[in-house]
């Protein structure tokens, strides 16, 4: 399995935004992989192991809710972006002068003959047992997207999902990114909830999506979807 510092996911996913408010800054990899370096050498790193690690964490961070101090560390973090991002503009050469119209146009048309990729969030939800409010182990969690079985963004985001004590009846899932020519999606979630001892269940949600030019291959913190708790009833 493969360690990862889930800390990576949300700087990536802040430098991102706080490029989007930017448009002057010539965004390219190399200024993204110097800023995340920066940020990351100077917060304290979050180590999780792929799909499980991911879910453990975020039950945890359900189970504290507080959210002061998870703003707080947001904001420390944009600091951290923006000072990164002022140090490496400052050993950076920009010249936007020297761009030719014909180059721009070109430019422009490989952009327009693209399919836009539309990349999906992660999910995460819990099953619980109605009357007793504990959690349900062993149940049989699927997800689909537009009534088709969702194929997982990478190995170990299992679809169908199994509830299990390590993460205390919570389930997660991160669908693989979709081409469509459109730049806006609309996607309608579905996810079924199966067990031998209880009643079925499913929940319904319909999301919107924007079309991208890459594949995000990391969690975009603050677009996690929480389905919250799932009550299952007991079958007679």
């Amino acid at each position: 399995m493969k360690l990862k510092n889930y800390q990576e996911d949300i700087v990536l996913h802040v430098i991102d935004i706080m490029l989007e408010d930017n448009p002057e800054i010539e965004a390219d990899e190399t200024l993204i992989t110097d800023v995340a370096a920066y940020v990351l050498n100077r917060i304290p790193a979050k180590y999780i192991m792929s799909e499980r690690g991911f879910t453990r964490l975020a039950s945890q961070q359900l189970a504290e809710d507080d959210d002061e101090n998870s703003l707080l560390d947001l904001v420390q973090m944009m600091m951290l972006v923006s000072k990164g991002m002022e140090l490496v503009k400052s050993r950076r050469r920009y010249n936007h002068e020297n761009h030719e119209d014909n180059g721009l146009m070109a430019t422009l048309q490989d952009i327009q003959s693209k399919i836009f990729l539309h990349n999906f969030p992660q999910f995460i939800g819990r099953v619980i047992e109605q009357s007793s409010g504990k959690p349900v182990f062993n149940a049989r969690v699927t997800q689909y997207i537009d009534g088709v079985k969702a194929a997982p963004a990478e190995i170990g985001w299992l679809n169908p999902y199994y509830t299990n004590t390590a993460t205390n009846g919570i389930y997660s899932f991160w669908p693989k990114a979709v081409k469509n020519p459109s730049d806006a999606k609309q996607s309608k979630i579905k996810i079924t909830i199966e067990h031998d001892d209880y009643k079925p269940f499913s929940i319904e949600k319909v999301i919107h999506t924007k079309g991208a030019f890459r594949v995000y291959n990391f969690i975009q913190g603050e677009e996690i979807i929480n389905l919250e708790t799932c009550p299952l009833v007991i079958k007679n």
